[in-house]
């Protein structure tokens, strides 16, 4: 910093009035009204009015013009009102902003890596807009994640709901699934049905899950389970291929709902079958500011989902 720097911020000291000062000012200019600003500044109209005299003293001009039934601003007032209105506009935003990063909080969700994708990540953007304090940190693991020991603060998983008492459980899904393909494949399936000629699906499953046997065992329509079939680990991956036409599947209707309702995939029957699991989000006690608004968005987010 030079020496003339030096000078000019002295200066600008010297010149500037008290923050109370600028403030007491602001209010009356904004009511123009001696009794009114008093009000509310817990002040009496004396004591505002010698607050006012003191700052037109202190700047050798004169800020407001009294009048019978309350006050006109002079026009060296209306320029300091200009300027000292967005002075304590920008210094309020930044107080927020400064209140808003030392608030910030990361929340961790542990989540099954097909649900992150084809259900919560579309509805995420909703819960960050309500609570724009939380940092949300996305964890995908195949397993439930340890809640004592992992860092997760919620695990949302695909489960039978037998944990440990001391765990918050949240039923997120119905457990119902359902046998779905790409509009084209199921249109082919038809066409070829309907000429009477046999067709060869492509048959796509979850390797850890035997849906097709429990589809048959249900009683549901024949699928010829000695055609092609292609297993995957994840059933994400294995939704999209589905999409793209290569084949069936049969999937949990959580996974599949969105895209149902967007045209990407069809019910290629009405039947359905159910093996008692479904996504919970679990919670272990937490003193932790963001992990209650988050569980009541789920609450509010999936209730349509369960029957």
């Amino acid at each position: 910093m030079t020496n003339l720097d030096t000078v000019a911020q002295a200066n600008l000291i010297r010149r500037l009035p008290s923050m109370k000062a600028l403030l007491f000012f602001n209010v009356v200019g904004r009511h123009l009204n001696l009794v009114r600003a008093g009000q509310e500044l817990h002040l009496t109209q004396g004591a505002l009015s010698r607050q006012v005299k003191m700052l037109e003293q202190h700047l050798g001009v004169e800020l407001f013009r009294r009048l019978p039934r309350g006050l006109a601003f002079t026009q060296e007032g209306e320029t300091l009102y200009a300027y000292s209105q967005q002075a304590f506009d920008t210094l309020n935003a930044g107080l927020r902003r400064l209140s808003l990063v030392a608030g910030r909080q990361t929340l961790v969700v542990s989540v099954a890596r097909s649900f992150a994708l084809r259900v919560l990540a579309s509805r995420l953007p909703r819960f960050l807009q309500a609570y724009p304090w939380v940092d949300v940190q996305i964890d995908t693991h195949r397993y439930f994640a340890d809640l004592e020991t992992s860092g997760a603060d919620v695990s949302i998983r695909l489960t039978d709901g037998h944990f440990d008492s001391g765990y918050r459980q949240q039923r997120l899904t119905d457990d119902a699934s359902w046998a779905v393909a790409s509009p084209a494949v199921a249109r082919r399936m038809k066409a070829r049905q309907s000429q009477g000629a046999r067709f060869k699906p492509v048959l796509l499953s979850n390797s850890e899950r035997d849906d097709w046997n429990r589809w048959l065992d249900a009683g549901n329509p024949s699928i010829p389970l000695d055609e092609a079939t292609l297993k995957f680990n994840d059933s994400a991956p294995m939704l999209q291929a589905v999409e793209t036409g290569l084949g069936f599947c049969v999937a949990r209707a959580a996974l599949v709902r969105d895209a149902i309702e967007a045209g990407t995939l069809i019910r290629v029957w009405k039947q359905d079958i159910h093996d008692g699991l479904c996504y919970r989000a679990i919670s272990a006690p937490r003193d932790k500011p963001a992990l209650e608004p988050f569980l009541q968005w789920l609450d509010e987010e999936f209730v349509a989902a369960r029957p």
